[in-house]
């Protein structure tokens, strides 16, 4: 079983999409009803792709998500600093 990360990026009627976080070419598109894990636009998650279930496994990675948003957020506030 391989695991890969994820970043969710938007959800769509049926749909949610995500992209693999080191290789924004890899999309993920998964039906909402296989989506069984509680999460947003932005978050991080490991993914097992189940072939002999035909299914996922998600992990939410709430650590690793949390510290990419501060990373930004300090990003956006020396920008600011820097502008003045």
């Amino acid at each position: 079983m391989c695991a890969n990360k994820y970043v969710v990026d938007r959800f769509d009627d049926f749909f949610v999409v995500l992209f693999e976080k080191d290789n924004k070419a890899n999309k993920l598109v998964i039906l909402k009803e296989k989506f069984t894990i509680n999460a947003k636009a932005g978050d991080l998650l490991e993914i097992h792709i189940n072939k002999d279930k035909s299914g996922y496994d998600f992990k939410a990675l709430k650590e690793e998500t949390d510290d990419a948003k501060q990373r930004l957020l300090d990003l956006i506030e020396g920008m600011k600093m820097h502008k003045n």
